[in-house]
């Protein structure tokens, strides 16, 4: 069974995903109580988080794609862009302490926090393509702003891992430590930005992501139509069964 364990280092929050059976899959518990905790925590004293797995296998795999529903249904609203707008929007900065693998909404997770610490095993990985989806467009606009078009393409379209010490160079992950030092690494980045001014902080933080571009009514829908389509075809249909099977999916364009 999943859950969020929290605990608090002085003004420094960890909250640790535990979700072992499943690589710290991301699923509506595990993402309702992150929200509740970051929404919480500055009630409490607290004055930045660090965002870790538990194990040293994997940050997180994942949006739990056994949570989802067998019929693919109409694409609607999920816990993990609850959760993703939690970080980007609320006061706290959150550092993403990696002790293994990101991959899909793990790896996102761990973009829209400010700062992600990683040792030299770790990767990330973004296989939507894999899975039938289109991704949503301000998690898109997120890695472009993050690591640049080019990259971008690369990470999605070949839904390829990418290792630690590419991803720095990248600008996707910003220090690669020994694994036994990242949970201190991240503590001491946390503490060093939580003796900062709460007020400027929080409005610098919200100033930078105001600075990701809206996108005009029009092209959103069009974007939302791309998700759509993608989410209702028989494609998706075919890696959600695929998933279930434990094989690879077939894929006919349609």
């Amino acid at each position: 069974m999943s859950e969020l364990r929290i605990e608090v280092v002085q003004s420094v929050a960890v909250l640790t995903l535990s979700n072992p059976a499943k690589r710290n899959a991301l699923d509506p518990n595990l993402l309702d109580a992150l929200c509740t905790q970051l929404a919480q925590l500055p009630r409490e004293g607290v004055r930045a988080v660090v965002l870790t797995g538990e194990g040293d296998q994997a940050f997180s795999s994942g949006y739990d794609l056994s949570a989802l529903p067998e019929a693919v249904g109409t694409l609607t609203e999920n816990p993990l862009e609850r959760a993703l707008a939690a970080i980007a929007d609320g006061e706290l900065p959150v550092i993403a302490a990696l002790n293994g693998k990101a991959i899909g909404g793990g790896c996102e997770l761990a973009a829209t926090c400010d700062l992600r610490v990683a040792h030299p095993e770790v990767t990330l990985t973004m296989p939507p393509v894999r899975l039938g989806i289109v991704y949503a467009p301000r998690g898109l606009q997120r890695f472009v702003a993050l690591i640049g078009l080019s990259r971008t393409r690369e990470l999605f379209l070949t839904a390829q891992p990418v290792s630690a010490e590419r991803a720095l160079g990248w600008g996707l992950v910003d220090r690669v430590v020994p694994a036994a030092e990242v949970r201190a690494t991240a503590l001491a980045l946390a503490a060093e930005i939580a003796r900062g001014a709460p007020l400027a902080i929080a409005g610098t933080r919200r100033t930078l992501e105001r600075l990701l571009p809206a996108l005009a009514p029009e092209v959103q829908a069009e974007l939302e139509l791309l998700r759509a389509q993608a989410w209702t075809s028989d494609d998706a249909r075919e890696a959600r069964a695929a998933f279930r099977e434990k094989r690879p999916p077939r894929f006919f364009g349609r």
